[in-house]
């Protein structure tokens, strides 16, 4: 299906009231023992679906005290996968741009009960790298092509609840080869995502607005843009 693009409105640049930097730099402020000695000792398996397993897992603290910990585990990922899942930060520039944009995918996530505004995600075959899997999803969800600039590396999500990792990808689209002329989706059965072009100066006022019409932004987008605008 062709992939319905919404292009954002260009807002005014986020303004950030000047900062003021403390001269000293705390180190050492905790009186707890070094976490680096805690341990995991055992693991259970409580419940699991296709998709996901809970567990429970037997550790010890740095002071020696046995504790519990409930945590949850992707099953589809290989022992020797690169990381969970990708997403992917697209910089689409081309000779009709002004100015860089990214691409956000809109789509209904039923563990949140609404819509959420994310990079375009996925979770990585087995046998694929990183950077395939960034290319495919890229394809899949918003119909374009792209070229891999960069990858980080595997990053926790949700270290509290999971041992989840992802990589995050930067692609360099190029509007005008002919392949991203007219941008079509490859998406499964169970995916209704909807695409949208926004400029990247200006994301987080970007991101803002859709907080205020109820949608829910993915966190670590949210963390990028912030970065973004008030980097030093």
């Amino acid at each position: 299906a062709a992939a319905h693009i919404i292009r954002a409105a260009t807002l005014p640049r986020h303004r950030t009231p000047p900062r003021t930097r403390s001269r000293y730099i705390m180190r050492g402020v905790s009186n707890k023992l070094d976490s680096s000695a805690s341990k995991v000792v055992d693991e259970r398996a409580v419940a699991s679906t296709r998709w996901l397993s809970l567990v429970s897992i037997d550790y010890v603290d740095p002071s020696g005290k046995a504790r519990v910990w409930d945590a949850v585990r992707r099953p589809t990922t290989s022992s020797d996968a690169e990381a969970d899942a990708v997403c992917v930060f697209a910089v689409l520039r081309g000779k009709g741009v002004v100015e860089s944009e990214t691409l956000l995918v809109r789509q209904f996530r039923p563990a949140t009960g609404g819509e959420t505004i994310e990079l375009p995600a996925g979770l990585i075959d087995d046998g694929e790298c990183a950077e395939t899997s960034a290319l495919r999803e890229l394809r899949e969800e918003c119909g374009y092509v792209g070229v891999v600039r960069s990858k980080t590396p595997a990053v926790v999500l949700s270290p509290g609840l999971s041992d989840e990792r992802v990589v995050l990808v930067v692609v360099d689209v190029d509007l005008d080869d002919e392949r991203n002329a007219n941008p079509q989706q490859r998406l499964e059965g169970s995916e209704f995502i909807s695409v949208i072009r926004v400029p990247i100066r200006g994301l987080v006022n970007t991101l803002d607005a859709f907080t205020r019409e109820g949608k829910q932004v993915f966190a670590g987008l949210y963390t990028m843009a912030w970065a973004l605008e008030n980097a030093p």
